[in-house]
């Protein structure tokens, strides 16, 4: 009868270890710490559940399970999750596994959004507060109803997706109400691997009935070379997990992680140059970028084959400047290098797809609004203002000869 017993003890205590595993494991997945710190506490957590015994290791996970939960629930009910975010853009993250990254479909989202990129990673001091609001359609991207055959689609990053700016100021909404031209807005965050991942779902989905117009970024669009990979397909665990990422326990920890992280960078930070009266802030990134004089290869980057994929419906592609680029007059006397420019305008050109370089409006209307203290880009982020997208909005309907 004692073996029998000891037996069953064995067997139970095996058990009470194995559930007591599960359920931390799947209380990790809930905070978004790296994947080694995550090990580390796990290790340490084993050696504690047999320093403790099975019975007192069980009920243990479940306490961290029913306090991870309460967690969650406290940080969305009390608005904790979305203190942490100064945009949309982070909150309205979502993922669809043909399109890639868009935004939390069918939302109409709005916020006070007190300053821009630059100052939320550089704390440059200068700060534009706006309100803000997103319009989603069924898919997710920025739009204010769903597709319904518009001939032109504009693709492109943040930029066509306006992250910092309110729905009326986007490039399709320009489009739509000053031009009467309805387009379709197909813009996210994103590179070239994503416009073609995003421009193929878009024709799986709705055929090609359409002419895509491409509108490709000099700050960040050439760091990462095209693959022909697609928008990755993970496995039925790898999706399971990702999905604990929607969470706001998740969302709260990671964003405190990549703070944490940001706190002991030793980067040097952006420039501030005063340009009109005003202090203008310009991302070290973007700086590198404009201030590139090697040529960019071919070989390397691998956009003739990305062009030549999305060939059939993408008939003009535009180059968005960096604002560093747009401004660079009033900063340095010296003529800066383009090579991304270089590059891209000769692989469209082997493609056969007519270029447009949107550098020369911009700095023209830049050059007339400085006198009223005014600019195409925030002061304090990246991304155009709404002036900025008028001027884009204009350049698309001249090229398309429609004024």
């Amino acid at each position: 009868m004692n073996a029998i017993s000891k037996n069953f003890r064995g067997k139970r205590d095996i058990a009470f270890y194995v559930v007591a595993l599960l359920i931390t494991t799947h209380v990790s997945l809930f905070y978004g710490f790296p994947d080694e710190v995550k090990i580390g506490a796990g290790l340490l957590l084993i050696i504690l559940f047999l320093f403790i015994g099975s019975a007192q290791s069980l009920l243990l996970a479940i306490s961290l399970a029913l306090f991870t939960l309460v967690l969650n629930i406290g940080i969305h009910a009390t608005g904790l999750e979305q203190s942490l975010y100064y945009r949309p853009h982070e909150i309205l993250k979502f993922h669809l596994p043909d399109f890639g990254g868009v935004y939390k479909p069918n939302t109409q989202f709005s916020m006070h959004q007190p300053f821009g990129d630059i100052q939320a990673t550089e704390n440059i001091g200068i700060m534009e507060p706006h309100e803000i609001t997103y319009q989603t359609d069924g898919i997710g991207f920025r739009n204010p109803s769903d597709y319904h055959g518009q001939q032109l689609v504009l693709v492109g990053d943040s930029f066509i997706a306006g992250v910092t700016d309110t729905q009326s100021c986007i490039v399709t909404e320009w489009l739509r109400r000053e031009h009467q031209l309805d387009t379709y807005n197909l813009g996210h965050p994103g590179d070239m691997e994503e416009y073609v991942t995003r421009i193929k779902a878009f024709r799986k989905r709705y055929g090609d009935n359409f002419h895509a117009l491409l509108f490709v970024f000099e700050g960040n669009d050439f760091n990462s070379p095209y693959t022909g990979k697609g928008e990755p397909r993970h496995g039925l665990f790898k999706r399971y997990t990702k999905a604990f990422r929607h969470t706001s326990v998740w969302r709260y920890t990671h964003s405190l992680y990549l703070r944490s992280i940001k706190s002991r960078s030793n980067e040097v930070g952006a420039k501030v140059k005063v340009i009109g009266g005003q202090p203008v802030g310009f991302y070290k990134q973007d700086l590198a970028a404009v201030g590139n004089y090697t040529p960019l290869m071919e070989n390397h980057l691998h956009f003739v084959a990305a062009l030549q994929e999305i060939k059939p419906v993408v008939t003009q592609i535009f180059f968005i400047p960096t604002k560093y680029r747009v401004y660079g007059q009033w900063i340095s006397p010296a003529p800066l290098p383009n090579e991304q420019w270089n590059y891209l305008a000769a692989a469209a050109k082997q493609v056969g797809i007519p270029i447009y370089d949107l550098t020369p409006a911009l700095q023209a209307e830049a050059a007339r609004l400085l006198p009223q203290k005014q600019y195409v880009f925030w002061r304090d982020d990246t991304h155009w203002n709404c002036n900025g997208m008028r001027v884009a909005a204009n350049e698309v309907v001249h090229v398309l000869n429609l004024r």
